[in-house]
């Protein structure tokens, strides 16, 4: 098989259909789905033996957590089992357009020096969608990418060996830790993304809506530790402002915030 499919699961009952349903109606099928469900204390395990039936046991590689791990070190522990060239992200509350990987993995062969490519998205609010559209060619994500992280995670494909060989996610971070490993990416390949939006991503009640503070906190630090590491100008430095107001900006602030945009 060419690609494998990560995701890390956690009393994800409500949502994993709609995602593994999405996987079902690739263009391609030519992966495998390596999936770890992280100790949940819901329906997901029951879920996710039944889609193991539906995908196959061949195609289908299921890990039980018996402690929760947490995501970064549940996808360490997947990523330790895949051997496919590509390795494939998406979380368990996201959905693809039918295309979505058959485009990515086109890109990646067309282009054997780019190690990753991300596409553009959609958010789904409570009441509305908004499509982003983050930068698409490698100079320009590499301008942008201390002020922001350049890739939604479920939207990456990347190539296995490459992502191994650095050492996978960085265990220490729990929050953040894609936009972590994109900066240790940064001087050994090169980066894209597909400007359709070909992912969805709900944004209620997930890690980046109920744990902001600690995201943004972590944001800070992940921009400090490659700031220093890569020398960077003072400049950008300037960045580090944004997500250290909303991590000091009070709970209730955030939520009103959040409620008015909609």
């Amino acid at each position: 098989m060419k690609t494998s499919i990560l995701i890390a699961l956690y009393n994800a009952e409500t949502t994993l259909d709609q995602t593994f349903e999405s996987l079902l109606k690739q263009t391609t099928q030519d992966f495998q789905i390596v999936a770890i469900n992280d100790a949940s204390s819901d329906s997901t395990p029951e879920k996710l033996h039944a889609w193991q039936e539906k995908f196959g046991l061949n195609r289908f590689i299921l890990i039980n957590n018996t402690a929760n791990l947490g995501l970064t070190r549940s996808l360490n522990l997947g990523l330790s089992k895949i051997h496919t060239p590509y390795t494939a992200r998406i979380d368990s509350d996201d959905w693809w357009e039918p295309s979505k990987l058959s485009e990515q993995i086109h890109f990646l062969e067309e282009h054997p020096d780019h190690g990753i490519v991300g596409t553009s998205y959609i958010n789904h609010f409570e009441n509305k969608k908004v499509t982003v559209k983050p930068p698409v060619s490698d100079l320009d994500i590499k301008a942008t990418i201390f002020k922001r992280n350049p890739f939604a995670h479920s939207t990456v494909v990347f190539r296995t060996e490459l992502v191994q060989r650095l050492g996978g996610y960085d265990p220490t971070v729990r929050y953040g830790q894609d936009y972590d490993l994109w900066l240790r990416l940064l001087p050994v390949t090169c980066f894209a993304n597909i400007s359709t939006p070909l992912c969805h991503r709900h944004t209620l009640n997930t890690i980046s809506s109920t744990k902001q503070r600690e995201q943004m906190l972590q944001c800070v630090k992940t921009q400090l530790k490659y700031l220093n590491l890569y020398r960077k100008p003072l400049s950008l430095y300037f960045y580090i402002l944004e997500p250290l107001l909303v991590a000091v900006t009070p709970a209730w602030i955030r939520t009103l915030k959040r409620k008015l945009s909609l």
